[in-house]
């Protein structure tokens, strides 16, 4: 028989994408600078690359984002047209979603960061994000222009 080797509870899964790792600190900054749409993408694909033992819950914690958003602006619009929330308190109502969008982030930032932690430490060697949060906040969110987009996808990309 066979001996199975030993693994760690918390222990990073190698993937073919570990050499794209990055530092969890990154994706946080680009989900604060560029959107959530580019945030939360970094935030799964870093989650892949890491091979992170809780990837299912940080991937659920993306719906959440998603799904969230899409909850709150329907739910505000409803409160709106019902009379429940006069026009002048919907840019308060409206804070909820950046509420959301930022509780969300940090919550897979301290997700990711103790794997990460575990990555470095066992001789990962993680790829430098800036240059990529640097070109999403400035190119990217620049470059895409959602004027004509629907509202629910704006305010989830946004």
């Amino acid at each position: 028989m066979a001996a199975l080797p030993y693994r760690l509870p918390d222990e990073p899964r190698p993937s073919g994408l570990s050499r794209y790792a990055v530092d969890p600190l990154w994706p946080l900054l680009t989900l604060m600078l560029a959107g959530g749409g580019f945030g939360l993408a970094w935030f799964a694909f870093n989650s892949a690359a890491l091979g992170s033992p809780t990837r299912g819950r940080e991937w659920a914690c993306v719906a959440l984002s998603v799904f969230g958003t899409v909850a709150l602006v329907f739910t505000i619009g409803v409160l709106l047209g019902s009379g429940w929330l006069r026009p002048e308190h919907q840019a308060y109502a409206f804070l909820s979603l950046l509420l959301l969008k930022v509780g969300v982030a940090y919550a897979l930032y301290l997700m990711q960061q103790r794997c990460f932690e575990i990555f470095e430490h066992y001789g990962g060697e993680p790829r430098n994000g800036m240059p990529l949060m640097i070109l999403l906040a400035v190119v990217g969110r620049g470059a895409l222009d959602m004027t004509g987009w629907p509202l629910m996808l704006r305010m989830v990309l946004q």
